[in-house]
């Protein structure tokens, strides 16, 4: 029994891996398959031999009279004789069978599926008995594509003469440790990805989207009445202003004022304190949205629904606030103003589980230069480190680490951040310190452009400080940072007028060394330090791929008349005026840029009027214009066809492109 279970297996493996998966059946191959026939009948033969051999060796063993099983001995061995023979046969065939097989898939130019006048090859017969094994290829491999190198600077960031802080009078401190420090080194490397790989989840997690503030919109639209259409609108309110401020209330949404946008996991959505029906909604997407009376809300994109309760912080929020970009439940935010009662702006760090504020901070530092603890700026995390980086008003740019916990089956999250490594820096400008604008993180550089007319290249693994370069005046507009054609990474920042009446600069800067590479001077400013004239709004950076590409379009604030504004496109190159559209009322709103999947890009840009226009990128031509009813100082983000943005008029507004 042994014996006949062994022959058994074997015959089983011959047959499971002796035959290809395919074979060709051109007349040249006839002999082939005529092979593969016989082999078929050899298999079944041999199947039938073991089973008589198991049969015969099972009557050998019932049997008691000695004659007879001296004939029944003398029987079995015959059997068991022709067995092997029949299965040496067997072997040597299917040998034969699989060179010849071989030599045929293998024929230069032939494949093995298809005969030459290219119809599809029968099945050979013994494949019908035979496992499936795939079939080797016909053609020459070629060889690995290898993927696309992330584009990355080729040497260290440093100054040139032109870019030197001396030139300036800059004075650079380093806070670790609680106190002044000669030196400092992070003991993980920061190094941020491209501004596309920022945020884990679909949607817009920071100002503009991402470290190179690129944009706010996220996915494309299909535009083809080239209209804006309100889908919803939701009420918010106001909130009485420090005395420091001035008299009267905070009202709705403010200067920069973003909402936030994102579509959660269906795992995240279950463990926040979002309403039954918001965490039933398997495509929600959630705009999360802080305002300057004080809350941030919660509202469904596609109907305007709150999505959960809103939260009141109590403070005015005037800055876009951020996500985390891994996609854990937690609310970056900062306010910017004291409350009526004196309480001082800070930094929060809010659960979106349940609300609870995880740190807050900035609100009694002792080694800032100047007082105004504010924070505009939205900040960014370095997800590889768990480092949250914030600039503040007061002149510090903080780095903290986090000490994230987060526990997403338990449902829990929590912070216990180390003590801050800081930044504080003085010039010999005689201007305010501060920054108000959002800084660009690239590898290890951060570059962020103050009140007094300075921008900042910073190494965040040592806090040292590689260049400056004079931006004229007060920045405002978040820089914006592109990858070149050849290569170079490249920075776009405009100016406010705050210290130089009349003329306001746009400039493009070599991002490791810090030289200009063309300014864009524009005169005719009107000047009220009370209602601020220049670049108050990001520009868009048109994307590589679209009709956009290779376009900077900036709205400028108070040109000619006193209200009015103007919209320039300058070509990224030169800094020429590609095109130029006036407008009745000037913008603050920053314009977000809407593509189609073609490639067509189109802005939305929002006034001080109240008007949401729809404009095509390419030429200037404005296509379309609603209005929102009041002041729109805030700016809109866009997710794949609809926009979301508040008003000073206590209205935040969905709106279609379609």
């Amino acid at each position: 029994m042994k014996r006949a279970s062994i022959f058994l297996v074997f015959a089983a493996a011959m047959v499971a891996g002796a035959i290809p998966a395919s074979a060709a059946t051109t007349q040249q191959e006839s002999a082939y398959h005529t092979m593969g026939t016989a082999l078929t009948v050899l298999f079944v033969l041999l199947a039938v031999m073991v089973l008589g051999c198991v049969g015969i060796t099972r009557l050998l063993l019932r049997t008691r009279k000695r004659s007879r099983r001296q004939i029944i001995s003398g029987l079995c061995a015959a059997v068991y004789a022709v067995t092997v023979f029949v299965l040496v046969v067997t072997v040597l065939c299917t040998v034969r069978y699989r060179q010849t097989g071989s030599a045929l898939m293998y024929t230069p130019g032939e494949s093995s599926s298809q005969s030459t006048d290219g119809s599809t090859a029968a099945t050979d017969p013994a494949e019908s008995t035979a496992a499936s094994t795939a079939a080797p290829t016909t053609q020459p491999t070629e060889a690995p594509t290898e993927p696309p190198t992330e584009p990355s600077f080729a040497s260290e960031a440093g100054y040139t003469d032109d870019s030197d802080p001396d030139n300036w009078g800059v004075d650079w401190d380093i806070i670790a440790g609680g106190q002044l420090v000669s030196s400092y080194q992070r003991s993980e490397t920061i190094s941020f990805g491209l501004g596309s790989n920022y945020f884990a989840l679909p949607g817009i997690a920071t100002f503009r989207g991402d470290n190179y503030r690129s944009g706010a919109s996220y996915g494309t639209a299909s535009v083809v009445n080239e209209t804006l259409t309100t889908l919803w609108e939701r009420e918010t309110s106001a909130l009485q202003k420090s005395s420091i401020a001035g008299t009267g209330s905070w009202t709705g949404s403010g200067w920069t004022g973003q909402p936030l946008v994102v579509q959660w996991d269906a795992e995240t959505r279950q463990i926040m304190n979002l309403y039954p029906e918001a965490k039933a909604k398997e495509d929600l997407v959630e705009v999360i949205y802080a305002t300057l009376d004080g809350h941030v809300y919660f509202y469904d994109l596609e109907t305007g629904e709150y999505t959960r309760d809103p939260l009141n912080l109590g403070m005015a929020f005037k800055g876009a606030g951020a996500l985390d970009p891994r996609g854990y439940p937690l609310l970056y935010v900062g306010s910017g103003d004291l409350t009526a009662d004196g309480k001082v702006p800070r930094m929060y760090v809010i659960s979106l589980i349940d609300f609870s504020i995880l740190y807050q901070r900035g609100y009694s530092e002792e080694y800032n230069l100047r007082s105004w603890r504010a924070f505009d700026s939205s900040p960014l995390v370095s997800a590889e480190t768990d480092t949250l980086i914030w600039p503040g008003e007061c002149g510090l740019l903080y780095t903290i680490k986090l000490n994230t916990e987060y526990d997403k089956e338990a449902g829990t999250i929590s912070v216990s951040p180390d003590e801050p490594v800081m930044t504080r820096y003085s010039t010999s400008l005689d201007r305010t310190l501060g920054y108000e604008d959002s800084a660009v993180v690239v590898e290890n550089y951060l570059y962020v452009a103050d009140n007094g007319g300075v921008m900042f290249c910073v190494d965040l693994n040592t806090m040292e400080l590689m260049w400056t370069q004079y931006t004229y005046d007060d920045t405002n507009a978040t820089p914006i940072f592109e990858w070149g054609d050849d290569g170079q990474g490249y920075l776009y920042t405009g100016s406010s007028m705050e210290y130089n009446a009349g003329t306001v600069h746009i400039q493009k800067l070599d991002a490791l060394t810090g030289e200009v590479i063309w300014d864009k001077a524009v005169s005719g400013i009107a000047y009220d330090k009370a209602v601020s004239g220049g670049v108050m709004s990001t520009p868009v950076l048109g994307k590589a791929g679209t009709d956009l590409e290779g376009l900077l379009i900036c709205p400028i604030a108070r040109t000619g008349e006193s209200y009015a504004g103007t919209i320039l496109a300058l070509d990224t190159q030169t800094g020429e005026t590609v095109w130029e559209t006036a407008m009745g009322s000037y913008a603050w709103s920053s314009p977000v840029a809407i593509y189609t999947d073609d490639g067509t890009g189109y802005f939305v840009l929002c006034d001080s009027s109240g008007n949401m226009m729809l404009y095509r990128g390419a030429t200037g031509e404005k296509l379309d214009s609603i209005s929102l009813g009041s002041n729109v100082e805030a700016s809109p983000v866009a997710f794949n066809d609809i926009l979301v943005v508040g008003t000073r008029g206590q209205r935040v507004f969905g709106v279609r492109i379609s």
